[in-house]
């Protein structure tokens, strides 16, 4: 029988030591679902405000080919 051969010990301490600085970054940050919601709060902010420019525009350019009444 052939043995198995594993990952090197050195990177092995590697992505141990790698996946626990990730375990608490995301301990820090949030979970998932806190950083979608969030993430789906400042789209959601930034669609507005871009309906909102698009109606100013369409609104100025509306004004632009009627006549001033004096």
């Amino acid at each position: 029988m052939t043995k198995k051969k594993g990952m090197p010990p050195e990177l092995l301490a590697h992505f141990k030591k790698k996946n626990e600085e990730g375990s608490e970054k995301d301990e820090k940050e949030g979970g998932d679902k806190e950083r979608r919601r969030s993430a789906v709060k400042k789209a959601r902010v930034r669609l507005e405000e871009s309906k909102r420019g698009r109606r100013h525009e369409k609104e100025k350019e509306a004004g632009k080919g009627r006549p001033q009444a004096s």
